[in-house]
């Protein structure tokens, strides 16, 4: 029995060290998700679900507490039944897509908070059943919108009285980036708008029946790269979504 106590300590141990809330990013190659989040919460167990082997992936689903899905490429037209748009859309990341399609699924089961953001806003559309407009400027001609720009300070967003964005932080409207050049078309079943640009783009959507998923939300701008207020209260929301969930 004596010898025993090593090993009953190492286990303690152990299970001690990764009582942090874990987030899943789906692909960070720049690691700005990670650091905004950090930002908030130093203490947090972070994994870019993109670079975990396939055969780990299941137990690191299984282990989350919030997903963030990130920006990138377009998402494959074939997921939203539109291979008509496949000549209009630019690269694609099919293993990007599955796996974000996979998180997007375990997190809708499991009622994990999910984050999505500018081509995650976009999946988390699709992943729910909606579509995509393939290209603002070929489909929306008549914006005056630019809504691909390197700039900090593009366009204004005007958030929904009952949404997210204005229960929470009680914006009517505000200012964001802007690095797309697709947007969600038909809103998925559940979902709502919760923010439109000045010339009708969805700029972010909720799942709206929050006793049966308690955060699903997508933004169309990157607040990981904005440095104001409202960006970190994001972050916070978030994270106290997760910090729940981890509770739970």
């Amino acid at each position: 029995m004596k010898n025993c106590w090593p090993l009953v300590f190492f286990i303690v141990f152990v299970s001690s060290c990764n009582q942090e809330p874990l987030v899943l990013v789906s692909k960070d190659s720049k690691l700005m998700v990670q650091q905004w989040l950090k930002n908030e919460d130093s203490t947090l167990w972070i994994r870019e679900f993109y670079s975990i082997p396939t055969d780990s992936m299941d137990y690191f689903l299984a282990m989350a507490d919030g997903m963030v899905l990130c920006g990138g490429e377009d998402v494959n037209p074939i997921h939203y039944n539109k291979p008509e748009y496949d000549s209009i859309c630019e690269g694609y990341d099919d293993f990007r897509d599955s796996i974000e399609l996979l998180m997007i699924r375990f997190a809708m089961e499991h009622k994990v908070p999910i984050f999505g953001i500018c081509r995650g806003h976009q999946i988390l559309n699709v992943g729910n059943g909606g579509t995509l407009i393939p290209d603002i400027p070929t489909f929306i001609p008549s914006s005056t919108l630019t809504h691909r720009v390197k700039t900090y300070d593009a366009h204004w967003v005007n958030t929904e009285a009952q949404s997210w964005l204005k229960t929470c932080f009680g914006a009517d409207s505000f200012r964001v980036n802007s690095r797309h050049h697709q947007s969600v078309d038909l809103v998925a079943s559940g979902f709502t708008v919760a923010a439109y640009a000045p010339d009708g783009v969805i700029e972010s959507i909720e799942f709206s029946d929050t006793l049966k998923h308690p955060f699903a939300v997508g933004v169309q701008w990157h607040p990981e790269a904005l440095n104001d207020s409202l960006s970190k209260q994001m972050a916070k929301h978030f994270l106290n979504k997760v910090a729940f969930a981890g509770l739970q």
